[in-house]
């Protein structure tokens, strides 16, 4: 009984995650991605339509139930809720973010805390900042620790490799371009250059934000 006992608590594991991304299976079945402090894992849920709780973009407490046979299965599952999720605008916005950053993660499994942390650390501040902000500076961070804000020259155009002016086209990823060059938003170099050196927003107007956003969107 006791070696019983044993290899059954071998086979579940409590986490933590966020879910980047659904799909539904088997009518009331649910494949789900989730992102935990080191990992992305698929997992199997049975009549996951049926709970509110399990949605893009949320936080949850669960045990995972191995069963060497088919992908781990989600149990006990508990949400992690924060205030801001009444609010339909900011859902929408974290939402958006969750789809973009799921996107860029595809095909890695194992990966470092950082990722994690950053939505911890966006998902605490969104009650309290505008929410564009927020996950503009999210995806900032997430360029500066890739190390792909210094990739590329911030004084030359990523399309003709020509000397910039004051007035850049902002291209996805951020990068810089001349406004001949691409169809995108005009922004003053001086501010993006701000934004992406400190991952701060604040010397940005609200309509400035809102720019930004419009090619942020476009994907990380």
């Amino acid at each position: 009984m006791q070696d019983s006992t044993f290899q059954c608590r071998l086979t579940h594991s409590l986490m933590q995650g966020y879910i980047l991304h659904k799909t539904s299976i088997k009518n009331q079945d649910l494949l789900l991605r989730v992102l935990t402090p080191n990992k992305l894992i698929e997992l199997y849920r049975f009549y996951g339509m049926r709970h509110s709780i399990i949605d893009t973009g949320r936080k949850i407490d669960f045990d995972i139930q191995h069963n060497g046979y088919f992908i781990p299965k989600m149990r006990n599952i508990l949400q992690l809720s924060y205030p801001w999720e009444k609010e339909y605008e900011r859902v929408y916005v974290w939402k958006t973010f969750i789809s973009l950053l799921n996107a860029h993660l595809k095909e890695i499994d194992e990966l470092e805390d950082f990722y994690f942390d950053l939505l911890d650390w966006g998902a605490h501040i969104l009650s309290k900042q505008h929410p564009m902000r927020v996950v503009i500076e999210m995806g900032v961070k997430l360029l500066l620790h890739e190390g792909r804000n210094t990739r590329h020259n911030q004084n030359i155009c990523f399309v003709c490799e020509q000397e910039l002016a004051e007035n850049i086209a902002l291209g996805r990823s951020f990068l810089f371009a001349h406004p001949r060059c691409i169809n995108a938003e005009v922004m003053q170099k001086n501010k993006i250059t701000q934004l992406l050196n400190s991952g701060s927003s604040v010397h940005l107007s609200d309509e400035e934000i809102e720019q930004i956003w419009n090619v942020f969107i476009q994907g990380l």
